[in-house]
């Protein structure tokens, strides 16, 4: 009896198929959305993009969630001046993607934005990013505490 409840007590979760670090998971986030401002249809860019934030959400490590969770509106942005940049580059005036064309995209994009920062949240909040953050509070405690340590003590030692 006690076999078959240890072998039910050691059996593991499969391995997620996918995982990515943070920096993955801001660069998958970044070329969906780059992908889809390229090709602007409709409401495709910001679909494109919040789905692209909760994938990210979901195969992004645990520990690597924090960063992840303050980058959807950063990205967004960059997504979307590289897309008028490269459009004005195609053939458009630079100045005039610069100074109109991306306010009235980035403010078109809002709503999406929003969604997709929030829904990135959400998840990371589901999925432990709370306890990563206590994680690396704590370390930073350490390293501080660590770092008061030896200013205290002096390097030279007299009594030798």
């Amino acid at each position: 009896m006690q076999r078959r409840r240890q072998g039910r007590r050691q059996k593991k979760r499969p391995a997620a198929p996918l995982t990515l670090t943070a920096r993955g998971g801001i660069a998958a986030v970044f070329v969906l959305s780059l992908l889809g401002a390229l090709v602007d249809v409709s409401f495709l860019p910001g679909l494109v993009f919040v789905t692209a934030c909760v994938l990210a959400a979901l195969f992004t490590k645990p520990a690597d969630l924090p960063t992840l969770v303050v980058a959807p509106p950063l990205v967004g942005f960059l997504a979307t001046l590289t897309a008028e940049v490269a459009g004005a580059l195609n053939g458009g005036s630079l100045l005039r993607s610069l100074l109109i064309a991306v306010p009235l995209e980035l403010g078109a994009r809002a709503p999406w934005l929003l969604a997709g920062t929030a829904l990135t949240a959400v998840i990371a909040f589901r999925r432990g990013v709370l306890e990563a953050w206590r994680e690396i509070s704590l370390k930073a405690s350490g390293f501080r505490l660590t770092q008061e340590r030896q200013t205290e003590e002096d390097p030279v030692r007299w009594d030798e």
